[in-house]
Order: structure tokens, then C-alpha cells, then sequence
């Protein structure tokens, strides 16, 4: 699990800058489901900006 969620913030370090990824890593601590992660991922993707990313992981 731990591996899912630092390939996901190395992802939004990458598009979206290490405040971001620092803070989807404190998010990403009290999740579980490895679904939900993957689903973090996929939204790197589609998100424009890290703060989209965040608002859209945040609500789990």
C-alpha cells in the first residue's frame, strides 16, 4: 500500500510541485483501500491544478 501512495505523490510532485505532493501525502496517511489511491492517481491526470487534486482527494 505504502508504495501505491508514494508513486501517487511522486506523480503530483511531478505535475503539480512538492507542497502539493506533501500535502496529498498527509491525505493519502488514513487511506486504505488501494482502489481509492489508484482513484487519486486517475485524478492527477484529469485535475488542472494541484488545488483541484487536493479539494477532489480530500473528499474520499
Amino acid at each position: 500500500m505504502e508504495g501505491r501512495a508514494t508513486l501517487v505523490c511522486r506523480q503530483a510532485r511531478l505535475k503539480f510541485g512538492t507542497r502539493t505532493a506533501e500535502r496529498l501525502a498527509r491525505l493519502l496517511v488514513d487511506i486504505t483501500d488501494p482502489e481509492a489511491i489508484a482513484r487519486i492517481g486517475d485524478q492527477i491526470i484529469e485535475c488542472e491544478t494541484g488545488e483541484e487534486l487536493l479539494a477532489r482527494a480530500g473528499q474520499g
